[in-house]
């Protein structure tokens, strides 16, 4: 699968200003869909895995494009992009640095270790009710489920499809901690997991990806 990282050396932006400049860019190149993820017609929102994500690497403001299709649009950032505006902030881009590459996704006989390089944001306001009301124990297994569904549904939205014998098998160590989404106080966890499933470093898994939230990174 074809993966382009658009980063700005030259930027220094907090983890809470991420979603202000995924809104900065997608206001900035409106016709392209795949930025904003909302339909151009109507304004609703498209739900997909998104294909363009905004991350923190290395403290570092950047921008992360999957498939043919999504890395096409990255030339056109590339050249016309020359200031980041943050509320009532801008700052000017003297250096970009564009890294194409093809990495591996999909199922694997191996194990692989991954960690959370920003809180992932695994339960939803339905199942987070029934996680607080269960043990430790289940609380690891819902947990479980929860990260193989997210994993199952993005290998789902980039087309990669699994045999009926091929399970993806979790294991974890996470920790709970508070983020702040849309204004509202929200559980998320920051820790390792282990699965037979390759994952490409730095995208995200779980809620609001988009905005850099659930990116992860293999432990070698």
């Amino acid at each position: 699968m074809k993966k382009a990282t658009l980063s700005f050396s030259n930027v220094n932006l907090r983890a809470s200003h991420i979603h202000k400049f995924r809104g900065f860019i997608g206001n900035f190149f409106k016709k392209h869909d795949l930025i904003h993820n909302h339909d151009l017609k109507t304004g609703k929102p498209i739900y997909r895995y998104p294909l363009i994500q905004f991350k923190l690497i290395d403290k570092k403001p950047a921008i992360i494009a999957i498939t043919d299709r999504a890395v096409n649009i990255f030339s056109e950032i590339f050249m016309k992009l020359d200031k980041i505006a943050i509320e009532d902030t801008v700052i000017p881009v003297f250096e970009k640095n564009l890294k194409i590459e093809e990495v591996e996704f999909g199922y694997s006989d191996e194990i692989f270790m991954y960690e959370f390089v920003s809180p992932w944001i695994g339960l939803n306001q339905k199942n987070f009710k029934k996680y607080s009301d269960v043990g430790n124990d289940e609380k690891n297994e819902m947990l479980k489920r929860v990260m193989t569904g997210n994993i199952l549904s993005m290998a789902k939205y980039l087309d990669c499809w699994l045999s009926k014998d091929q399970k993806i098998k979790i294991d974890h160590k996470l920790k709970e901690i508070k983020v702040n989404l849309k204004g509202k106080s929200m559980t998320a966890f920051n820790g390792i997991f282990k699965t037979n499933f390759l994952l490409p470093d730095y995208l995200g898994i779980g809620k609001s990806v988009s905005r850099g939230f659930g990116a992860l990174k293999q432990v070698l």
